[in-house]
């Protein structure tokens, strides 16, 4: 009765191991690299800190100007 639960319990875990190894750890890679390329399409915000693309003008969750922002880092000559 217990050497059945146990043998099923551990044949679960040798299978969710393999299934770990084989199919998570490989696309964790392809993810990886797919997301390289984002991150040369993207900026961080100043002010808020989320990702926008790196042609706004305009932050799409502070609604920020990022012009005054990039103005107002720079100090005065």
């Amino acid at each position: 009765m217990y050497g059945d639960f146990v043998n099923h319990v551990l044949s679960f875990l040798i299978i969710a191991a393999v299934v770990y190894w084989l199919v998570v750890m490989p696309m964790t890679r392809v993810v990886a690299f797919f997301d390289r390329d984002k991150a040369a399409a993207e900026k961080e915000c100043p002010e808020c800190l989320s990702d926008i693309p790196v042609k706004a003008s305009r932050c799409a969750f502070c609604t920020v100007e990022l012009s005054q922002v990039r103005a107002a880092d720079k100090p005065p000559v």
